[in-house]
């Protein structure tokens, strides 16, 4: 039982210790469990270079390391800390469980104690990286209360929700709240948003963004924003960057924090919920596979009506774009054939939908043709950018037939072997098509 005359007494360093800092007559040293630097102690200078490079604030003077009075422990300040990034945990001397260490030891404060499982092993890199690694699966992912307190000073934290729809081809991002933002404008507060952008690739065309909240650094959203044409591929391959955001009317917005997501770590069709540290703005790599470049998506259905004797081709939708005018947007409509076209007559248009890169245009085309004519016919998709005084751009197309491959294949087959059925599939526009003419 540890002496009440210990209680408060100020910290000194002893002669047969240069390690930690412990109260007069202690032999045990700081409260057991408290995480301490392992030897050798960094110099001054390499402390502020490690302390810098995780964005934490300078170490204190020698006479800030104080005693924690509730506890009787010292909290070790960032001078101490060493340069690798690494904390060794001393054992606990009486085995009890709030023995459990402060993730941090740049806090003076006494921390709540947290549960052993939160502890990560001797040695380990407390980065955010691992913070949020250390959640088992199903869990929501989460800083642990001590880390969430520092970087929430600076930075805050952010909640919201992740779903793949599998069957449907969607993304939904629900951005629950966000909490302890920095604050960003004279009054102390900020006017925070938050916008979603999927790497590789970031764009416009597949920029989405919350509505502005005024005057709070706790702000409360619960809006789900959605990505259409999302593939099992770009599951694979794509992560998704969040960032918050301050609105400013009179100058250029300012950036508060951020955080990605590989999507790889959603299973289909199952809701994650995640509350996470927002962090500094990474870099975006600017060298990535430029063959991963596409020129955007279309979602299309096909149906043979056996009551009208044509196939009905329906435009719906398309999605992330490319961008063809100065203003990072495109004026754009889409263009049907069925070839070959002896008569020229096959020709539909959709209307224009200005100054989108993910126009819903839900209009339906219909061919009067046999439907034993439809396998040796082909379907020419093509999406135009509108230019009023000048020819119209060329945004990417996309060919439904018996000779194509892939997806494109199968939904031909598909519409083919199933009368008087709709069938919707997203299909991704290329830039070039074989025997196209490429004016309007």
């Amino acid at each position: 039982m540890r002496s009440p005359r210990l209680w408060g007494q100020k910290a000194r360093r002893t002669e047969s210790s240069k390690q930690d800092w412990r109260p007069v007559g202690s032999p045990a040293g700081p409260r057991a469990g408290c995480w301490r630097a392992p030897t050798p102690l960094p110099s001054r200078g390499a402390a502020a270079a490690w302390a810098a490079s995780r964005g934490l604030p300078s170490a204190p003077p020698r006479a800030a390391r104080a005693t924690t009075r509730r506890r009787g422990t010292t909290a070790t300040s960032a001078a101490e800390s060493p340069a690798n990034g690494t904390f060794t945990p001393e054992p606990a001397a009486d085995g009890g469980e709030d023995g459990a260490a402060c993730l941090d030891p740049t806090l003076a404060h006494s921390c709540r104690p947290h549960s052993r499982q939160q502890l990560p092993p001797a040695g380990t890199s407390l980065t955010l990286a691992l913070v949020q690694t250390l959640a088992a699966p199903g869990e929501v992912l989460a800083c642990p209360p001590c880390l969430a307190d520092l970087i929430s000073a600076t930075l805050g934290t952010l909640d919201f929700s992740l779903l793949y729809d599998q069957e449907n081809n969607a993304l939904h991002c629900t951005i629950n709240k966000a909490k302890g933002l920095k604050p960003m404008d004279h009054n102390g507060l900020a006017d925070p948003y938050v916008k979603l952008h999927l790497l590789p690739g970031a764009s416009k065309a597949n920029k989405l963004r919350t509505k502005t909240l005024r005057n709070t650094l706790n702000p409360t959203w619960n809006e789900t924003l959605t990505y259409y044409g999302i593939t099992d591929e770009d599951m694979i391959r794509k992560t998704l960057r969040i960032s918050v955001c301050d609105e400013d009317k009179f100058r250029h917005n300012e950036f508060i924090g951020e955080t990605r997501i590989p999507l790889k770590k959603l299973k289909p069709n199952q809701t994650k919920n995640f509350s996470i540290c927002l962090e500094k703005q990474l870099p975006i790599d600017k060298t990535e596979d430029k063959s991963l470049e596409e020129r955007g998506r279309i979602l299309i259905s096909l149906k043979y009506s056996s009551q009208k004797q044509g196939l009905l081709v329906g435009i719906i939708r398309c999605a992330h774009l490319a961008a063809m005018d100065a203003n990072g947007y495109s004026d754009p409509y889409v263009k049907t054939y069925l070839k070959p076209d002896e008569d020229k007559k096959s020709k539909h248009k959709t209307a224009v939908k200005k100054k989108t890169l993910n126009p819903e245009f839900n209009e339906e085309f219909c061919y009067e043709i046999k439907h034993g004519d439809l396998a040796k016919k082909t379907l020419e998709v093509t999406v135009w950018d509108y230019d009023i005084g000048k020819s119209n751009d060329f945004i990417g197309g996309v060919v439904l037939g018996i000779n194509a491959k892939g997806e494109r294949l199968k939904h031909w087959f598909d519409c083919l072997k199933n009368k008087d059925k709709k069938i919707e599939r997203w299909h991704t526009l290329t830039n070039e098509l074989p025997g196209a003419v490429l004016s309007d």
